[in-house]
C-alpha cells in the first residue's frame, strides 16, 4: 500500500474520531442546554465515552491541561 494512502486513511480515522467526539459533546451539552462554560467538560466526558477511558474528574483533566499549557515551548 503506498504511503500517500496510509496518511489518508489516518487523516480519515482521525476526522472519524474528532467528529464522533464532536457529536457525543453536543448530545452531552444538550442535556444542560445554555452552560457553555461546561463545554470542555462536555469534550472530555465524550472523549472518555468514545476512547473507553471511563469516567474521570474533569477538574483533575483540565488541571492536567493548563498545568501543561503554563510550561515553556508547549503550545495547545
Amino acid at each position: 500500500m503506498p504511503a500517500d494512502n496510509i496518511d489518508v486513511q489516518i487523516a480519515e480515522s482521525h476526522l472519524s474520531l474528532d467528529e464522533r467526539i464532536r457529536r457525543r459533546a453536543f448530545e452531552i451539552y444538550q442535556q444542560h442546554p445554555g452552560q457553555e462554560d461546561k463545554s470542555m467538560d462536555d469534550w472530555l466526558e465524550a472523549e472518555r465515552e468514545i476512547l473507553g477511558e471511563g469516567h474521570k474528574d474533569s477538574a483533575e483533566n483540565r488541571a492536567t491541561v493548563i498545568g501543561h499549557a503554563g510550561r515553556p515551548g508547549i503550545v495547545l
